[in-house]
């Protein structure tokens, strides 16, 4: 017999999270991630009335109005087409179901004790079991195991594109069921890490098999966070003076498994994928030897050329930052990064020969990505997205907000963890916050926060 609705409701959060972790698959060309992201905004209004006291404050209604009220005028004096109108109802759309899942997330996780109980247990079994499916994944990659074909195209412009699963001169990385290794911290770790919060028992196992399974993807991104996290550790010494030890133990395999591996034709040069390149797997394995490739340690604060590009635009608008739309952001950033392409195109080819007034798009010929110049790129950043779209409102309402909650909550140890996830989703390579990003920041909110004296698992 069912108590109440949350021994219904719990699940299906859980089944709405394994939908959006299957970035990598569709169904008649609909994203399942898309679907998760929709079936968890329909769970959270089914819910309303029990955090709609959220929405009715007038400085809710008064921020709206104020972000809002420039978009009205650039939707009014701009000329969209039907694709422009679909990508902006989307971006609304996205920014709604994160403001609902937030609060929905932030009621259900402070409503009572046993409730957060209940669906941190739930949310560690899945943490366990899922981590357990991306080390097989991995494996049947290298060993040509068998794994749910993979449907949805790949994350670059070329729509048609396959996604890429292989790497000939590194070691294989693990992604999961997401189309990139990135994509699969991002929305995983946050999970990880508020689970590993609540545990009450140092739990090795757990730890170890998360652990691997994230160090797994080889992400600079991570083991940048796996240093704030090992500060976050000695902080938490030296206020609490004592270990957490599940910490350790899931620092200790991210951190080695993102930074040695081995090459995937090392350990199985007769793979679908490496006997088409059987010349350089000769090569590879010529010596006999296992060759284990690492990471450099300068890797983990550096940032990239495609970031320093993201960083310079961002900072190169600042002197006249006004709100330029949703649908505008990533033309502007196309634009910006085409400049110096375009005149290279200008200097190397103004006589214009005949052969090149064809451009071939997926080509890249002298220097820079030509790409640039016919496709649009994302930013990859949430704060630069939204700065860009909304303007300097945006900037000043998110200072506003981190000083309201910084002299509102001591600088205590859930206060900083906190912190830190929600630093992970700022500075993660999705340039968009989503209903999953409100789910785990409210029930983070609502467990260390407004809830931090609750019972841990």
């Amino acid at each position: 017999m069912i108590k109440n609705k949350n021994q219904v409701l719990e699940p299906l959060i859980i089944a709405g999270i394994f939908l959006v972790f299957l970035d990598a698959y569709e169904v008649f060309s609909f994203p399942i991630s898309w679907m998760g992201q929709v079936f968890l905004l329909s769970l959270a209004i089914t819910q309303f009335k029990e955090y709609k006291q959220f929405f009715k404050g007038r400085l809710f209604f008064n921020v709206v109005l104020l972000l809002l009220v420039p978009q009205i005028y650039i939707f009014i004096n701009l000329v969209f087409s039907e694709e422009n109108l679909t990508y902006t109802a989307l971006r609304f759309l996205n920014i709604f179901s994160f403001l609902i899942l937030l609060a929905f997330s932030v009621n259900y996780s402070t409503n009572n004790k046993i409730d957060k109980e209940d669906i941190l247990i739930k949310m560690k079994y899945f943490c366990f079991i899922y981590s357990i499916f991306v080390i097989y994944i991995f494996l049947a990659q290298i060993f040509d195991f068998y794994e749910p074909f993979r449907n949805r195209s790949n994350t670059d412009s070329f729509e048609a594109s396959r996604q890429s699963i292989f790497w000939l001169s590194q070691p294989h990385r693990a992604m999961g069921t997401f189309r990139e290794p990135s994509f699969l911290i991002t929305f995983f770790c946050p999970l990880i890490l508020l689970v590993v919060k609540s545990l009450k028992k140092t739990n090795i196992i757990f730890c170890v098999i998360t652990g691997i399974a994230l160090g797994l993807t080889r992400s600079d991104y991570i083991r940048f966070f796996s240093v704030i996290i090992f500060l976050f550790l000695m902080y938490t010494i030296y206020v609490e003076k004592k270990i957490n030890f599940n910490f350790i133990f899931l620092l200790i395999p991210i951190i080695f498994f993102s930074t040695f591996g081995i090459l995937e034709c090392n350990l199985n040069p007769n793979s679908i994928d490496c006997s088409n390149y059987k010349e350089d797997v000769e090569k590879i394995n010529g010596s006999g030897k296992l060759q284990v490739k690492s990471n450099s340690p300068a890797s983990v604060i550096e940032l990239g050329v495609e970031r320093l590009d993201v960083v310079s635009f961002f900072f190169g608008t600042l002197d006249n930052l006004k709100p330029n739309g949703l649908s505008s952001v990533n033309k502007n950033y196309q634009y910006y990064q085409s400049i110096k392409i375009s005149d290279e195109m200008y200097l190397t080819n103004r006589t214009l020969p005949e052969y090149l007034l064809t451009r071939y798009d997926t080509k890249n010929f002298g220097t820079g990505s030509y790409s640039v110049v016919g496709y649009e790129v994302n930013v990859q950043n949430l704060i630069v997205f939204y700065s860009q779209a909304f303007g300097v409102t945006f900037i000043v309402l998110l200072f506003l907000i981190f000083i309201d909650f910084i002299t509102k909550n001591k600088l205590s140890v859930d206060t900083v963890y906190f912190i830190i996830i929600v630093l992970f989703f700022t500075i993660s390579p999705i340039e968009e916050v989503n209903a999953y990003y409100g789910l785990i920041i409210g029930f983070s909110y609502g467990l260390l926060i407004k809830g931090n004296k609750y019972e841990k698992i």
